[in-house]
Formats: structure tokens, C-alpha cells, sequence
């Protein structure tokens, strides 16, 4: 190569390097790859929305470097996708080769996907309750009327799968055929360093409670609400090292306008959050973290009792060989207090958002459940009864 041509092509990288250093602060919204698969909301309810998707068309779908043709023999349990709180519900959309959106269209799936929306500081009286006994109820009524089928399917990552345990413990609902879970917490005891401290936390507060009378249910819940960016440093704190590495890779790679834009649209999940409401938190560190009643199998939400032994569902629960936040013991634990005759457990690889959606999550993952749930769901014979009268509406 000669001077001439190292000089230009020095001029061509410091160029796009400036460009992508400037425009990913002041244009940022033209590096998101999110929330790019067609759908339309079905269901609008406070904060709380419901997607569903629209059929891939024919041919053939790129995801994490494996070439996939479109499934046109669709199958007829449909797939409801349940977000955690915490983040928005676009992380099961993110690029196209790494939307698991799109890998569960591409493989013959119906996709629907309950929205959380964002709360803010004026939602903090937002409580399981709001979410097990209004919320979901609702968004699986509207999604049987509009895909006309009982018989539904529940994938869960993080909180997104322990709410989907809540609501058919509390509920009984048996039409919910099978449930996938990826790291969800069951025993928040045996998470890690975490779990010892509450665990050891639980009798004295139990004592101050009978002593002083006070009790954490009848504390302000403006003390027990997180704010999105207090939730987001605290998340890049379980992997500090990580975060600096990544930065470091961005600022050697700023001259490639894909790897700024990969980068952009996986950093925007830990630093944009929404607020995690005050009295969902409250619920959670009194009942699920010091009293630990999801290992114990029962838990009261609003005016009624959860009890796990109730559910039947066909169950896949996963847990990540490396995740910081929920150990494998914490998630294994939720084989112990269903009911279910199958049920399975997997380790895979990958952190807490890498074995949700790491660039190995398709080939483990996502490749185990759809597999599994191929096996438990139903081919699709003939159109479903229930959807064009509702269009109708």
C-alpha cells in the first residue's frame, strides 16, 4: 500500500470515527436497531400494552449467523412473550439477528408480547397485584379473543417469569399449556451474596417489627421506588469490568458504523430504564427477599393466595453458568414448588442478559425452547375462529 493510499484511508477512519464520536451523542435514535418487527397493539391499559406480530414473510431470516427459512405451517398454541420490570419490553426485539421476536415468527410461532410501559415517579403505587390480578388477565383475554385459541404458551425472563408463575398460581389457570423461564429467581436466599444478607436480615426485622410496631407494608412507598437511572447503575455495578471493557472496545471500533450501532442499541438497554414502582419493591424485599415465600410455594398477592402447588403447566426453566445476579440454585428451585409432571431444567451459557439474548442465547437458549416447545404445541389445521370477528370490533 502506498503513502497516498495509507493517508486516505488514515483520513477515511479518523473521519468516520469523529462522525459516529458526535452523531451517537446528538442523533442517538439513528443508531437503535429495536422494536423493528412489524406488529400492531392489540390492547392498550394504563401503562400496560399488547403487541402482536405480524408473519414473517416467505424466505429466509439471518439470526446470529445461522440462516433460517421461514416456517410457513404455523403452530396453533401461541407464544406470549412477559417482560421483567425494570427495562422495556423492547429486549425481546433488538437487532434483526438477535430479535427473538423474529427467531419464534421465523420458526412457526404466534407471537404476542405484554408491554409493562414505563412508569415513572408518579406510578409508584403500581403493586403485584396491579400487575397479577388486573394487568395479565387481561392481556391473556384479549390475546385468546384475538388469536382464538384457550391454549396458550408463557415465556418468562428474569421477573418476567416469576410474574407468569404469580399469575397462574393466583389465578388457576390451566389453559396456559406450557411455561418457559429464563433466569427467574425462585429461592432469592441462595442468591449469592445478596441472598445470605437478607436471609440473615429476616429475624431482626422481624423483631424491631414486634418491638416497634413498625412494618416495612406500612412504610411510604416513595422510599421503595427506583428510579430508571439508579436501576441502571446498579445493574452495571454486578459487572463493573465488563462495562469499562465494552466502552474500550466502542472508542477502538468508533470508525465502524455497524459495530457503533450494536453497541448503541445493547448499551441502551442498561442505561435507559424505567422506574421500578415503589410498592412492587416493597412486595418484593419484604415477601420474596426476607421471608423468601417464592421458594416456600405460597405468597399472598392483594386479597388473595398464590399457591404454586396448583400449577400443572409443562415447565422449561433456564439458568446462566455465569450470571451474576441469579444463581443457578435460585432459579433451579422453581422445579420444587409447581406441580407440573414435565418439566426440565437447563444450564447455558451466559450472564444475566446473555442467556436471555447473548450472541450465543439463539444457539442455546432460544434453540432449546423452541425445540421444547415445538413438542407441546399444537400444528395449525385450520384458521382460528376467534380472530377475524375481532378485527371486526
Amino acid at each position: 500500500m502506498s503513502t497516498l493510499d495509507r493517508s486516505l484511508r488514515f483520513a477515511r477512519t479518523s473521519s468516520a470515527f469523529v462522525k459516529n464520536a458526535v452523531r451517537r451523542r446528538t442523533h442517538k435514535q439513528n443508531y437503535l436497531q429495536l422494536d423493528k418487527t412489524p406488529h400492531e397493539v392489540i390492547l392498550r391499559d394504563g401503562l400496560m400494552s399488547v403487541k402482536h406480530y405480524k408473519p414473517l414473510p416467505t424466505g429466509y431470516v439471518n439470526i446470529e449467523g445461522k440462516s433460517f427459512q421461514v416456517r410457513q405451517r404455523r403452530f396453533a398454541i401461541p407464544l406470549v412473550l412477559v417482560p421483567p420490570l425494570g427495562v422495556f419490553a423492547w429486549i425481546f426485539d433488538l437487532m434483526a439477528d438477535r430479535s427473538m421476536v423474529r427467531y419464534f415468527l421465523a420458526h412457526g410461532f404466534e407471537v404476542y408480547l405484554i408491554d409493562w410501559g414505563n412508569p415513572g415517579e408518579d406510578d409508584r403505587d403500581i403493586s403485584l397485584d396491579t400487575y397479577i390480578a388486573d394487568w395479565f388477565p387481561k392481556a391473556l383475554a384479549k390475546i385468546r379473543a384475538h388469536s382464538g385459541s384457550e391454549e396458550l404458551s408463557l415465556l418468562g425472563y428474569c421477573m418476567g417469569g416469576l410474574l407468569s408463575l404469580l399469575y397462574l398460581a393466583a389465578s388457576g389457570d390451566k389453559s396456559v399449556t406450557n411455561l418457559v423461564t429464563i433466569a427467574s429467581p425462585v429461592d432469592m436466599h441462595k442468591m449469592g451474596w445478596a441472598g445470605k444478607v437478607t436471609s440473615l436480615m429476616r429475624k431482626p426485622v422481624w423483631a424491631i417489627g414486634r418491638v416497634t410496631g413498625l412494618r416495612i407494608d406500612e412504610m411510604e412507598r416513595q422510599f421503595f421506588h427506583v428510579p430508571g437511572k439508579r436501576l441502571s447503575l446498579m445493574f452495571k455495578m454486578t459487572n463493573p469490568v465488563g462495562t469499562v471493557s465494552s466502552y474500550l472496545e466502542l472508542v477502538r471500533n468508533m470508525a465502524d458504523d455497524e459495530y457503533v450501532s450494536r453497541y448503541m442499541t445493547m448499551n441502551e438497554w442498561f442505561t435507559n430504564m424505567p422506574d421500578y414502582p415503589g410498592a412492587t419493591v416493597q412486595e418484593v424485599i419484604r415477601k420474596m427477599g426476607l421471608y423468601n415465600r417464592l421458594a416456600k410455594g405460597r405468597i399472598r398477592i392483594g386479597g388473595r393466595v398464590a399457591d404454586f402447588r396448583s400449577i400443572t403447566s409443562n415447565l422449561l426453566a433456564f439458568a446462566g453458568d455465569n450470571d451474576k445476579i441469579v444463581s443457578v440454585d435460585a432459579a433451579r428451585a422453581i422445579n420444587d414448588v409447581v406441580s407440573s409432571d414435565d418439566k426440565q431444567f437447563h444450564v447455558v451459557p451466559g450472564g444475566h442478559a446473555g442467556v436471555f439474548t447473548g450472541s450465543r442465547a439463539a444457539h442455546s437458549t432460544w434453540a432449546i425452547s423452541k425445540e421444547w416447545l415445538s413438542q407441546r404445541s399444537k400444528p395449525l389445521t385450520e384458521k382460528p375462529a376467534g380472530r377475524e370477528n375481532d378485527r371486526l370490533k
